[in-house]
């Protein structure tokens, strides 16, 4: 059976490796450090089936990025789930407006969260 492809663009290297290792056992995890950098993998031919991706980082923020990746129709199908700090109403209205399927705020429980992430591939 063929692995479940995930993405996880976050500019904490921290977060990167925690959810590298976590979901790395049941998933093949790719990770960016930035929105270059992802839009750099999609556009080099990745077709991830999940991607995660954080609100505040340095150069493009995920807000923008998600509009990227919803407005081009190679991955705007591809479920996108904001993992983020930022947890006002008014950001996790926009994340979904934009088009993710979930909007995860930090700190977050990494059993929880690996459980969404399954839950949203089935």
């Amino acid at each position: 059976m063929k692995r479940h492809v995930i993405l996880i663009v976050d500019d904490s290297a921290n977060i990167r490796r925690l959810l590298a290792h976590n979901l790395g056992r049941k998933f093949t995890v790719l990770t960016a450090g930035d929105a270059a950098a992802a839009l750099e993998m999609l556009d080099s031919g990745e077709k991830p089936d999940l991607i995660v991706v954080d609100i505040s980082m340095p150069g493009m923020d995920g807000f923008s990025l998600t509009s990227l990746i919803k407005g081009n129709p190679d991955y705007c199908a591809v479920p996108l789930v904001m993992l983020t700090a930022k947890d006002s109403s008014e950001d996790r209205e926009k994340g979904l407006q934009l088009g993710a399927v979930d909007y995860i705020t930090k700190p977050f429980n990494l059993e929880e969260f690996a459980d969404r992430i399954g839950m949203l591939l089935q």
